[in-house]
Order: C-alpha cells, then structure tokens, then sequence
C-alpha cells in the first residue's frame, strides 16, 4: 500500500503545502543569515524594487492634475516600471527556489 499522502495539498516530497511553505521560509532565513552571496542578492533585490518605486511615484501625479509628460506618457512609464518590478520579482523568486533546493539536497 501507498504510505505516502494523497490528498491534493502533499508535494512530492510528502509535506502539505503549508509545511512545505514552513520549511522554505527557515530555509530563506538560515540562508539570509549564513550566506552572503545570497544575503546580498536579496538586499540588491529590496533596494532594487524600493527605488523603481520611488521612481513611479512622479508619474501618479497626472491622476491628481498635475501634468509632466502627458498622460499617455506616464502611463507607459508607470506600465514600464511595473513590468520590470514584476521581472525582477520573478527572477528573484526562481533564484531563491534554486538556492533553497541546493541547500536542501546538499543537507540530505
């Protein structure tokens, strides 16, 4: 007989989703503490998304009367910024799943 779970919310490794989200979480947090490339490219990563932030605020003021390029324009700039925060969002995402995988497997 199967001894693994079945239920639809087990990863293959046998955990539910919330306890895989547990363990990837203290993995993050162990890995921000003892590794400093990693640390580094997370703190990269925060500025990195705080100042495309900053950035985008000079653009909201159309939505407020306050013209700069035209309203087409910073739109597009608004539009252009928030893709690369979602880029950069989903490259990060991948390097951290990549980097808590290899330390999983490197811990077995």
């Amino acid at each position: 007989m199967n001894s693994q779970p079945t239920t639809p919310t087990a990863s293959p490794g046998g955990y539910t989703k919330h306890r895989r989200l547990d363990v990837w979480q203290a993995t993050h947090k162990q890995l921000l503490q003892n590794d400093a490339p990693y640390r580094k490219r997370h703190v990269s990563f925060l500025i990195t998304i705080a100042c495309l932030a900053c950035a985008m605020v000079p653009f909201y003021l159309p939505f407020f009367g306050v013209h700069l390029f035209g309203f087409k324009l910073d739109v597009s700039i608004i539009a252009g910024l928030a893709a690369a925060m979602v880029i950069l969002s989903v490259r990060q995402l991948l390097f951290q799943n990549q980097s808590i995988r290899r330390h999983w497997q490197a811990s077995r």
